[in-house]
């Protein structure tokens, strides 16, 4: 997911690159006499970071590797210095203001990559997407700036912007403009709970897993309770795929049917409202 905000938003308002920057200094960089280091395990972010420092300020980055983090994962290290640099960093303090809902997206964005995460909906974390900073007044500000309420705690000698809701890790997704993660991640998340349940009653015996499977998991029974003969021929082929692939996703639906990622996520929605209807 940071790996698409990296990649840059079609038809993205130039004003909003210069937050976005900041907000990815913020999170993630070091500033000293001579210019400003960024750290990231992400070599998307870093490139973003790159392209963003010679788009707005024409500056040339040095990026390299650098020892792995604790968990073995390859760093990557963005050191912008000289003049030039510096005098950005006061453009960059600027431009954390985020005056318009543009703006403050943008820096968003730039926080979440540079110092954010999500879990994917269905594990045991449940939904989870959260911005850490060892800094409170990065981690409020970004509170002010996202428009579904963030809390903000102290964890573990850092500070944590976070949610917990299903909408408010869309609706936050969303204003980023990660609009496809979006129909991803809430996709995932009607079979998420029923792979869990389903994973739940792995232990019990052959004899009786078919049946409390389908009790287990809320959108997999429903699913399964759909009489396929009175649907229309559209539903009905997207029924029999989703059954026929309960692990795909959403993406992969989308090219075995030959169809957008929207409309597959449109018809697994309008096919759990029909086994929700009564009678």
């Amino acid at each position: 997911m940071r790996r698409q905000l990296a990649a840059g938003l079609p038809g993205r308002a130039r004003r909003a690159a210069r937050p976005e920057l900041a907000g990815l200094v913020d999170a993630a960089g070091a500033w000293d006499e001579t210019g400003v280091t960024l750290r990231t395990s992400s070599a998307a972010v870093a490139r973003s970071a790159v392209r963003l420092w010679r788009s707005e300020f024409g500056l040339d980055s040095r990026l390299s590797p650098t020892e792995p983090d604790r968990f073995g994962r390859t760093r990557y290290a963005v050191r912008t210095e000289g003049n030039g640099a510096l005098q950005a960093a006061d453009e960059l303090r600027f431009a954390r203001g985020a005056r318009s809902a543009a703006e403050r997206a943008a820096y968003l964005r730039g926080a979440f990559q540079g110092a954010g995460s999500v879990t994917r909906p269905g594990g045991r974390g449940g939904y989870h997407l959260e911005i850490v900073h060892r800094d409170e007044a990065f981690a409020r500000r970004v509170a002010a700036f996202s428009r579904v309420p963030l809390k903000v705690a102290r964890r573990r000698g850092r500070w944590v912007a976070y949610t917990k809701s299903a909408d408010g890790v869309t609706s936050l997704l969303a204003q980023m403009g990660l609009n496809e993660s979006v129909l991803e991640y809430e996709a995932r998340a009607v079979l998420g709970e029923a792979k869990a349940n389903a994973n739940r009653i792995t232990n019990f015996d052959a004899a009786n897993a078919g049946r409390t499977a389908t009790a287990a998991a809320r959108q997999q029974r429903a699913l399964q309770a759909l009489d396929p003969t009175v649907l229309p021929p559209a539903l009905r082929e997207m029924l029999e795929l989703r059954l026929e692939h309960p692990d795909a996703s959403l993406a992969e639906l989308a090219q075995m049917a030959g169809l957008s990622k929207s409309a597959v996520n449109h018809r697994l929605r309008r096919l759990v409202g029909v086994a929700a209807r009564p009678g």
